[in-house]
């Protein structure tokens, strides 16, 4: 690929990396961001994109940079060009992922943390369905939204702004459309929660991942949390995954504690320092339980471990409630679980999803 003459705020091609510059000081996932990810993403280069520091950088678009390996990056008011999620100062893009970063001058608003932070609970959820015609996606995505303190689904669509009623029958017909693997669908609650939806074709039906975040107040004070008690024994996050157990076929969830900022109801980031996402819980399927071959009782005496559903083939949610640090308990029970027998579980099922193969459901 032919090298364009280097210009961090104007529409550029390199080798390795796409740049894309949005003058808005509100970034959504619109269609041309999200076609310009889309396309970075498929010809296996990473998108960049180009902002003010003042500008807001919506979760959705945020998500769909993570999901590429994409990048933020902010011009401050001296002209110089910033890392938008490190704050570290750039002589070029491709020190993005050339050189090391730490020590360089850092962006007057990575000083402190944004005055106007919010805790949310992220959310991050595989479950299984029956390749059947009567199959409906998008309960997950309610349930989860519900359970964890917000409101019902009332807007979705395939980029912003959301166009359609929510309607469970709608999302499922557009995601059937798009098999044997769907584009992300984005769904939005009546409080701003932010919500995606995409299904895979598997050997045995369909795989359905919803992610999502719901605000939960003031950071550090979450709303619902007695006093005392640790972030992770929220009720809400208990008995959302007991919910999903009794209602559901979950393979994996994960919950977290994200900051995020909120903008006129819209979730997401600016160019400032920011909170680190903690661990809460995760909660395993019957499956993958008996794929990976835990021993309950062994799991149980290093980790909060609660096994849920069918004493025979039970569903296990731990709880990351220990003294240690979340992330240390985390690493922990991920070392307790033998990482290789949870790659080999996982990856069946995922790569046939990634892959597109036609199946039998």
């Amino acid at each position: 690929m032919t090298k364009v003459a280097f210009s961090p705020f104007a529409d550029e091609w390199g080798q390795d990396y796409r740049a894309l510059l949005c003058s808005s000081e509100r970034i959504t996932l619109t269609a041309v961001v999200r076609g310009f990810i889309r396309d970075a993403r498929e010809d296996r280069v990473k998108p960049i994109l180009g902002t003010s520091t003042a500008a807001h950088l919506g979760w959705f678009v945020a998500d769909e940079l993570r999901f590429s390996g994409g990048l933020w990056v902010v011009r401050g008011e001296d002209g110089a060009i910033y890392d938008g999620r490190s704050g570290y100062r750039l002589q070029r893009l491709q020190d993005l992922w050339e050189k090391p970063l730490e020590g360089r001058e850092k962006l007057w608003s990575f000083r402190e943390l944004a005055p106007n932070a919010r805790g949310a609970f992220f959310f991050d959820v595989f479950t299984r369905e029956r390749a059947q015609e009567r199959t409906r996606c998008g309960a997950v995505a309610e349930h989860m939204v519900a359970g964890l303190g917000g409101g019902r689904l009332v807007r979705w669509g395939e980029c912003e702004p959301l166009a359609n009623v929510w309607n469970r029958d709608d999302v499922t017909w557009s995601l059937r459309m798009q098999m044997p693997v769907s584009q992300r669908h984005l769904a939005r609650g009546e409080n701003g929660e932010p919500v995606s939806i995409q299904v895979s074709r598997t050997r045995t039906g369909l795989l359905e991942h919803t992610r999502g975040l719901v605000p939960t107040g003031e950071y550090g004070k979450p709303e619902g949390l007695p006093e005392g008690a640790p972030l992770a024994m929220h009720p809400a996050i208990t008995e959302t995954l007991q919910g999903l157990v009794k209602g559901f076929r979950p393979n994996l969830a994960m919950v977290s504690y994200s900051e995020v900022v909120d903008l006129d109801g819209s979730l997401g980031q600016i160019a400032s320092r920011r909170r680190m996402d903690v661990p809460l819980a995760v909660l395993i399927g019957a499956p993958a339980v008996r794929d990976l071959q835990i021993d309950v009782a062994a799991l149980s005496a290093h980790h909060d471990v609660t096994p849920l559903g069918l004493r025979r083939a039970p569903s296990l949610l731990v709880r990351f409630s220990g003294r240690d640090e979340l992330w240390h308990q985390l690493v922990g029970f991920a070392h307790d679980l033998d990482q290789e027998r949870l790659a080999a579980a996982l990856a069946v099922e995922f790569d046939d999803a990634a892959s597109g193969r036609e199946t039998k459901g």
